[in-house]
């Protein structure tokens, strides 16, 4: 398996803007629309971000690293939870990041740091030179709108791990211009709320299919949302959540295996997502699916009665991040996500493709060749596994980034911690899509943590476990309660910053403890 180079932000920032110019515009994201299909078609700088379809391939290679490393943004997300012992894996990052010793020098850190950067370069440019771009007024506006959005996510990404970032709203015309990060948490957030709100001024409510895929005035609305709570300021997160609830027209799928299928991408409740399709383009694979499938698994669906192809799993370990049974066990019996989120059967290889059963007492954590048991006490994410697809990279589902359940849960937080507003709102409509009770009479701190637990709980196996309990001062709790690691909250609600940053970067100063 080869593993795409990463680099440092600061490489990223040196490269003169000409460089930079190719990499937005050449750095194509196929996302399902017909513009993103477009190749620019230039020979120096001096041609380049004149035309419209100059400003199309520029804003398209914005896109691009989300998706860009085979350490991509979702993995190193779901690698980063491992470190709360919710999940581990036989894979050695999810292994050391469960005992705990990842470290300042770590490949994943490296890697996610480097690629959001990248991100963060690319809208600079765009937003730098789009208003010298001649081209139609309503195409201007919306790719201003989608650079201020993906800037915004890209430094949200960023800031929910390391808190004090460097932050560049500009190109890099200059060699030696190093930013700093002191008080890098406070300039992340305001850029985010300033970029959010340029963005939902300038995206449309609803995208055509030929621009099916990008973000739209209300993914803006519900990461700022997101991006208030992270600045605790409660009652604008809840204002900006129920902007969304209210007035987007958008409902909850009624089934939440929407979410996650190949026929329901970029519509309905999905806001903003990864895209993917192998068919379209083979660079645009999701390797969730390698990451988390078991390697005896025959390929099939495990509803139904067709044969596997045998070709579908991964094939490199078995199950490379998988739950803990612990955290598995916080979900209510008749949770109706347990299906979906967990691969709760399948057919194994190793015994004769008869169906073997996730049990929490089992003798193994898979079946062996040859071995007669029938159960397995693997904790099997299956949100992003696909069935008889002929191959791990062949992959059509896109990776889901933001949905409406995460303005409803938003909506709940902030007023669980203050704002003014019915805290049982959006969680409840939650739980009810999930069949559960519905809550109420509780204190606040019991609802808070209610919150809490319904938001790891709809969010499993997504990658964003780690920011959710940073948020809510519960990084030493949880890993004490499923890691058995006694750690500094201080020190282990963020990740160190990468090492080769703060080796290169003199202004950068390392987070407390690291």
């Amino acid at each position: 398996m080869k593993q795409k180079t990463s680099f440092n932000m600061r490489n990223s920032l040196k490269r003169p803007l000409f460089f930079m110019a190719l990499a937005g515009g050449l750095s194509l994201l196929s996302i399902g629309c017909a513009d993103l299909k477009e190749t620019p078609d230039f020979v120096s700088p001096e041609n380049f971000y004149k035309s419209e379809a100059d400003a199309v391939a520029a804003i398209n290679g914005a896109y691009r690293p989300i998706n860009d490393e085979w350490y991509d943004n979702p993995y190193n997300r779901s690698v980063f939870d491992c470190a709360l012992g919710i999940q581990s894996g036989y894979e050695k990052g999810p292994l050391y990041y469960r005992q705990g010793g990842y470290v300042a020098s770590d490949e994943y850190i490296d890697s996610y740091w480097a690629q959001n950067y990248r991100g963060i370069n690319r809208t600079n440019i765009v937003l730098d030179k789009l208003p010298g771009v001649k081209m139609d007024d309503a195409v201007k506006k919306r790719i201003s709108g989608e650079a201020h959005f993906l800037r915004a996510f890209y430094y949200y990404c960023l800031t929910v791990y390391f808190e004090n970032i460097p932050v560049i709203d500009k190109p890099t015309r200059e060699l030696g211009n190093y930013p700093t990060n002191d008080g890098g948490k406070k300039k992340a957030l305001d850029l985010m709320i300033s970029d959010l709100k340029a963005a939902e001024g300038e995206l449309p409510a609803t995208m055509t299919d030929a621009n099916a895929g990008r973000p739209t005035k209300w993914a803006a609305k519900t990461l700022l949302s997101k991006v208030y709570l992270e600045s605790g300021e409660w009652q604008n997160a809840a204002d900006k959540a129920k902007e969304v609830i209210d007035q987007s027209g958008l409902t909850l799928f009624t089934n939440f295996v929407d979410n996650f299928s190949v026929e329901k991408k970029n519509t309905g409740e999905r806001l903003f997502e990864m895209q993917c399709n192998y068919d379209v383009n083979p660079d645009i694979y999701q390797n969730l699916h390698a990451h988390f499938t078991p390697t005896d698994w025959d390929g099939s669906d495990p509803n139904s009665n067709v044969p596997g192809d045998g070709a579908t799993a991964s094939g490199w370990a078995d199950a490379w991040i998988v739950g803990s049974n612990d955290f598995r066990d916080i979900f209510e019996a008749g949770d109706n996500r347990i299906p979906v989120t967990f691969m709760e059967k399948y057919r194994s290889k190793n015994a004769n493709n008869q169906m073997v059963s996730y049990d929490r007492n089992a003798k193994s954590p898979f079946v062996a060749q040859g071995s007669p048991d029938r159960t397995f006490k693997n904790v099997i994410y299956q949100k992003w596994i696909e069935y008889n697809i002929g191959g791990w990279q062949k992959t059509k589902k896109n990776i889901t980034l933001l949905r409406l359940a995460d303005a409803y849960l938003a909506h709940s937080e902030a007023c669980a911690k203050g704002a003014t507003g019915d805290a049982y709102m959006g969680i409840n409509k939650i739980r009810s899509r999930a069949g559960l009770t519905a809550l109420s009479g509780l204190t606040k701190d019991a609802l808070v943590n209610a919150t809490l637990v319904e938001t790891l709980r709809e969010f499993a196996g997504e990658g964003w476990a780690f920011p959710t309990l940073r948020r809510f001062g519960k990084i030493a709790e949880y890993t004490k309660k499923y890691a058995g690691r006694d750690v500094d909250e201080t020190k282990y609600r963020v990740l160190p910053i990468p090492i080769v940053e703060i080796n290169a970067n003199p202004k950068i100063k390392q987070n407390q403890g690291w």
